[in-house]
C-alpha cells in the first residue's frame, strides 16, 4: 500500500511541475493540484503523520518554486484542518479504509471538502506571497481564480475515477 501511495504522490508532483505549472491565466490563476494527495489521504492516518506528509509535500513544492516556506505553511494548515472537516462532514467515517474520494464519502461532501481546503490553501499561498495587505484585492482575485481552476480539475479527476 505504501509503495502505491508514494508512486501516486510522485505522479501528482510530476504532473504539477510538468503540466499544471504551464496552465495559468496571466498572473491570476495557477492550478495547484498537488493538494489532491493531501485531500485524499486515508482518515486512519495519525494526525502527526498527516502533518508530516503535509510539511514534506510543502517543502518539495517550496524547493521547486523557491518560495521559502509558503507552500509548506499552506499544506500543513490543510493537513491540520482536513481531519476536523472530515469529522464534522462525514457521518460514517469508520467505513472509509483507504482514500477519501467522492465515491466513498459522497459526491456532495467530497466537493465541499475540496472547495474548503482548496480555498484555504490558495488564500494562504497568495497572502504569504504578497506579504502586503495594500493589494488585498489581488490576493482575493488570485485566490478565487486559482481555486476555481484547481477545484474544477480535482472534481473532474474524482468524477473520472468513479
Amino acid at each position: 500500500m505504501w509503495i502505491r501511495e508514494i508512486g501516486r504522490l510522485l505522479l501528482i508532483l510530476v504532473l504539477q511541475v510538468l503540466l499544471f505549472n504551464h496552465m495559468h491565466i496571466a498572473i491570476w490563476g495557477f492550478p495547484m493540484v498537488y493538494i489532491l494527495f493531501l485531500i485524499n489521504l486515508s482518515p486512519r492516518l495519525p494526525k502527526w503523520a498527516e502533518l508530516f506528509i503535509g510539511s514534506a509535500i510543502g517543502i518539495i513544492m517550496d524547493i521547486w518554486y523557491s518560495s521559502l516556506g509558503i507552500h509548506m505553511a499552506a499544506c500543513v494548515t490543510i493537513a491540520f484542518v482536513r481531519p476536523l472537516l472530515l469529522a464534522n462532514m462525514v457521518q460514517d467515517i469508520e467505513r472509509i479504509k483507504d482514500n477519501v474520494k467522492g465515491i466513498t464519502i459522497g459526491t456532495l461532501e467530497y466537493a465541499k471538502i475540496v472547495v474548503i481546503l482548496t480555498i484555504i490553501h490558495h488564500f494562504i499561498v497568495f497572502a504569504l506571497e504578497a506579504w502586503n495587505w495594500s493589494q488585498w484585492w489581488i490576493v482575493l482575485l488570485q485566490t478565487l481564480i486559482s481555486s476555481a481552476m484547481t477545484i474544477i480539475i480535482l472534481l473532474g479527476y474524482d468524477r473520472l475515477k468513479q
